[in-house]
Order: C-alpha cells, then sequence, then structure tokens
C-alpha cells in the first residue's frame, strides 16, 4: 500500500484484544472448515483436482460473505474484490491442506490467522484503509505460483523436488 501511495494505519491493538480475536475468529473458523475442508474438500477433489475443488469451494465460500458484506454498507467494487480474494485464498488454504496430511487444523489457523490480521491490522473491519483489490492481486498471484509450481491436479507434488528413485534390490 505504500508502493502506490494509499494510507497504511499503524496497528494499535493490546496483547489481550489479539487474544480474544485469535479464540473468536478460531472458533468461527473452525466451523466453517469443519464443512470445507473436513467434509467437502476431498470428494471435489477426486471429481475436479485440487485446483477445480478449490475454485468451486472458493467461489460458494465467496457468495456466502456477500451478505455480510452488504450488511456493512461495502460498495459492489469492494466487495468484488474481496471476494475474488476468498475465491483465491481458497486455492492457498487447500495447498496447505494438502501438503500437511490433509490437516484442517492447518487451514483452521490459515483462515483464522488470515482474520485476525485484517480485523487487527486494518481497524474498523478494513476501513478505508483496507483495499481488497491489492489484498485479492497478490493473494492471486502467490495462487498462481503456488499451482504452477505443485501442479493443478493435487497442489502437493512440488516439481522441482529432488526425485530420485530408490535403489533397486538385486
Amino acid at each position: 500500500m505504500r508502493l502506490i501511495g494509499a494510507p497504511l494505519p499503524v496497528p494499535e491493538v493490546s496483547l489481550l484484544t489479539l487474544l480474544i480475536l485469535f479464540a473468536l475468529f478460531f472458533i468461527s473458523a473452525t466451523c466453517e472448515e469443519a464443512g470445507w475442508s473436513g467434509y467437502a474438500i476431498d470428494p471435489l477433489q477426486a471429481r475436479w483436482g485440487a485446483l477445480g475443488a478449490s475454485l468451486v469451494v472458493g467461489s460458494v465460500w465467496a457468495a456466502v460473505h456477500v451478505a455480510p458484506d452488504l450488511q456493512g454498507h461495502h460498495t459492489w467494487a469492494w466487495i468484488a474484490s474481496q471476494r475474488c480474494f476468498s475465491a483465491v485464498l481458497r486455492v492457498l488454504i487447500v495447498w496447505l491442506y494438502n501438503n500437511i496430511e490433509k490437516s484442517v487444523f492447518a487451514a483452521i489457523l490459515f483462515y483464522d490467522m488470515d482474520n485476525v490480521t485484517v480485523y487487527t491490522l486494518f481497524p474498523n473491519d478494513g476501513g478505508s484503509h483496507y483495499i481488497p483489490a491489492i489484498t485479492a492481486s497478490l493473494t492471486a498471484i502467490t495462487a498462481g505460483i503456488v499451482t504452477f509450481l505443485w501442479g493443478p491436479k493435487t497442489l502437493a507434488r512440488y516439481r522441482y523436488a529432488n526425485r530420485t528413485k530408490p535403489p533397486v534390490e538385486s
């Protein structure tokens, strides 16, 4: 944001506030990820691959959050950018999930920390300081790199890993 001259607020958050937010967002992330990662993602990956499943779940996940965005009196441009961010963030969540032994807990922590940072680094639910188009763009670039390096089918097979063959027993 500093590179484009946008104002960047200085976080003024107490440790207690951070801990409370972490706990509250952990509960909500647990409820959501129990469904998205714990129930839906594996059957969808079996059908459409990891990237396809990520985008399906990410799209539904984004759509579910449109109503709260409208209730928060956000503009349509803000909502579209934030929902694009949600959709591509799901690619990163599935990447973590697949690479950490299908860990729903890892997905919960990642989602929790995303919420904690947005609500603490950008006061007032993002307020005028938070620009979701920037967040969506950077997250999409990151998801693109992850997809290229780990492959869209599984998001779990790093293309440049040293794949030496085990010795053949005689």
